[in-house]
């Protein structure tokens, strides 16, 4: 049996996967304002993460302490191509995902339920597996069929994988291409999905060659790493490619502007005619009101509508429109008239999609819940 020891590439594997179930947890639990792309992102840093874990206790003799982590990360790879595929769906089209979605996940289904069995074996019994004194255990019923054992599962997750990044090209490379910093980071995101297929698939191709050892086998692990940090990266610096607005106004930095060679006189008459727009046909209801859709309407370019906000109001196009949905919320909820409306309805009414981002922005804003804020208000003018 290995002694169980790290060295400095398995040290680094295991800190990568400790922050990515880090930033996992952030994903999921912070950034709220479209949380079925964050959750996507969220569920396949986390999946990366256990499979580096995993990875890390087998190479450095730690899976005979941790044996109920053999195999758990087996069939992951039938998911990684799908939770990429779908996230890009809600980013680009803020697509929602229905029941028959489900029919996605049906290989890692069966999968699953072929290797149950495995998942389910006592310590003892993963133990003889891991020393090769006993094979890996399938249910009673396919004892009968020989070739379950020779199945070649790696090539079939390959494949796989590979139909899914071939589908993300297909549907999403020419949306990818409508801006040169959306079409960057869609790249390195497909790169690095196209990199951990090719690493996973030269891992079985190499392992049979005489020269093959650990360094060829840590080529998975650093394009896991690899992902898992660029994902870190772009959610620290491109926040708002997270939230619930278009990939193109998120992906733009409001700070980008702030030396734009617009004029006073020019940022004027643009703020007059945006605060006018905004006060009297009141676009900010729209609930897939974009920048581009926003300077058509204002006169003027994009470019200098951000230069604008941003300096006028010290945030960027998203935060600006979401705090006049929820000025004008704050009204609703004070309105007498209005009291008829339940919270669902105020939502939508000034432009949100759904209540979970509604208040979340409201509490953000406010440091109340919409619901605090109206029995606050009612309170207050009964005690009058």
């Amino acid at each position: 049996m290995q002694q169980p020891s790290f060295d400095t590439w398995t040290t680094i594997f295991l800190f990568a996967a400790i922050q990515g179930l880090f930033v996992s947890c952030v994903l999921f639990i912070i950034k709220k304002e479209n949380r079925p792309a964050n959750r996507l992102l969220s569920f396949l840093v986390f999946l990366f993460s256990i499979t580096l874990v995993e990875y890390v206790l087998y190479w450095t003799g730690h899976l005979y302490t941790f044996p109920h982590m053999l195999g758990i990360s087996e069939g992951f790879p039938f998911l990684f191509g799908v939770i990429l595929y779908f996230y890009f769906k809600i980013v680009f089209r803020n697509y929602k995902i229905r029941p028959p979605d489900i029919l996605h996940i049906l290989p890692f289904l069966l999968f699953t339920m072929i290797m149950l069995p495995r998942y389910f074996s006592g310590a003892d019994v993963k133990m003889l597996w891991m020393t090769g004194n006993q094979t890996p255990p399938v249910f009673e019923w396919l004892v009968s069929f020989k070739t379950i054992r020779v199945i070649p599962w790696p090539w079939i997750k390959i494949i796989h994988m590979t139909i899914y990044l071939v589908l993300i090209l297909v549907d999403f490379l020419a949306l990818s291409k409508t801006d040169p910093r959306v079409r960057k980071w869609f790249s390195w995101l497909v790169g690095l999905f196209a990199g951990f297929i090719a690493s996973y698939a030269s891992y079985f191709i190499l392992v049979k060659f005489s020269f093959f050892n650990n360094e060829w086998d840590y080529m998975i692990s650093f394009s896991m790493m690899f992902f898992i940090y660029f994902i870190a990266w772009f959610g620290y610096l491109q926040p708002a490619i997270f939230s619930g607005f278009s990939l193109q106004e998120s992906i733009r930095e409001p700070s980008r502007y702030r030396n734009s060679p617009v004029s006073a006189e020019v940022s004027s008459e643009i703020l007059c005619t945006l605060e006018k727009i905004m006060n009297e046909d009141k676009l900010y209801r729209e609930n897939d009101l974009r920048l581009d859709k926003l300077a058509m309407a204002v006169g003027t370019s994009r470019h200098h509508l951000s230069q604008v906000i941003n300096s006028h109001t010290g945030s960027g196009f998203f935060e600006y429109i979401n705090s006049l949905r929820i000025r004008e919320a704050r009204d609703l909820l004070k309105s007498k008239s209005k009291e008829e409306l339940n919270i669902i309805e105020i939502a939508y009414a000034v432009g949100f999609n759904n209540k979970v981002s509604f208040n979340t922005t409201f509490k953000k804003l406010t440091g109340i819940t919409p619901s605090e804020f109206r029995r606050q208000h009612a309170e207050a003018k009964s005690n009058q």
